[in-house]
């Protein structure tokens, strides 16, 4: 890393692990996210989660717009509540995943999933296309299907689903 940067002056526990007592995470006014690290602050950044399905609130990356990672969070609850609570809001409106409670209806044309569902967001149409690739299985009898907006949706247990829908799905 540069000579001068934040990470030189021991902001870091190893290569890319932050030091939680170095960091703060405000809002600016116009509510964008804020990472304080010591005297720096970045604005313009992204954060990910390193296995948003598995460990939603461990392994938080940092990201410059241009890719550069700045470093990894290691757990957000060693963070001051302040920082804690404006990181935790920030990965849960990145990462609006609504839960699917039911299929009212789901038919497939031409290789085109169509149908109605129910979420923990209210009733949605669903459409999915190239459904291959965006209905993948997960852990623990999960499932998550991606729309053709790019919207993801969660099945908790996709083995509780009707036979017809699962094997719609491919699941």
């Amino acid at each position: 890393m540069s000579e001068g940067n934040a990470f030189s002056k021991g902001y870091l526990y190893a290569d890319f692990l932050l030091d939680p007592s170095a960091i703060r995470c405000t809002r600016s006014p116009r509510g964008n996210l804020i990472l304080h690290i010591g005297r720096r602050e970045y604005i313009d950044l992204n954060i990910r989660r390193a296995f948003p399905l598995e460990d939603k609130n461990r392994y938080i990356g940092f990201f410059l717009q241009d890719g550069t990672e700045l470093g990894l969070l290691d757990d957000p609850e060693q963070l001051e509540e302040a920082s804690r609570d404006t990181l935790l809001q920030e990965l849960d409106k990145i990462y609006f995943r609504p839960r699917i409670t039911a299929f009212n209806s789901l038919d497939e044309e031409f290789g085109v999933l169509r149908g109605h569902i129910e979420t923990t967001s209210g009733p949605r149409p669903l459409e999915i296309r190239g459904y291959r690739k965006n209905v993948r299985m997960l852990s623990n009898n999960r499932a998550i299907i991606e729309d053709v907006d790019g919207n993801r949706y969660l099945i908790d247990d996709w083995p509780q689903l009707p036979q017809r829908i699962r094997e719609i799905l491919g699941l």
